[in-house]
């Protein structure tokens, strides 16, 4: 989907690719209207991100392995007025999984560490949207709106 036209929504503030035509007029945001639609756009934005290819770059990993904390931030905050013990305990378990990333180390773990801390962060979100009686965030329903050819370590359902 390469040429699909990029833009940033204004309602989630996800970096999103239109699957339609070059051109056309921008969509309505696919989260609109779902609960937690920032943390949903988020967690994708990052899922999809090209951090998880195969040639991705040193400054796509750091970026991502940002973007992973000021998500689980995100999440924190959303967490702090609710009494979720499994969604804390979920966002306590990303939250290791995300210092244990040594992005300047000899560890070749850093990129697996960073999927089980997006993996955590994914499994707070859907503890939210369980307690709140909302089905579960599968963020293969919004891949065509990613950039996403592939997803090489992809999260078992």
């Amino acid at each position: 989907m390469p040429d699909a036209p990029l833009f940033r929504c204004g309602t989630c503030g996800a970096e999103l690719r239109y699957p339609g035509r070059a051109g056309g007029t921008v969509p309505r945001c696919p989260y609109d209207g779902l609960p937690y639609a920032a943390l949903r756009a988020g967690h994708d934005a990052i899922y999809f991100g090209p951090w998880r290819k195969i040639d991705a770059s040193p400054f796509e990993v750091r970026r991502a392995y940002r973007r992973i904390g000021r998500h689980l931030e995100a999440i924190r905050k959303v967490l702090s007025g609710e009494k979720l013990p499994a969604a804390a305990g979920d966002l306590s378990l990303g939250c290791d999984a995300y210092h244990a990333a040594d992005l300047d180390g000899a560890s070749g773990d850093s990129l697996r560490f960073m999927d089980n801390a997006l993996s955590y962060a994914h499994r707070a979100i859907d503890d939210l949207l369980i307690s709140g009686g909302y089905p579960s965030h599968h963020p293969m329903d919004f891949a065509e709106w990613y950039d996403a050819v592939e997803v090489p370590f992809r999260e078992e359902e």
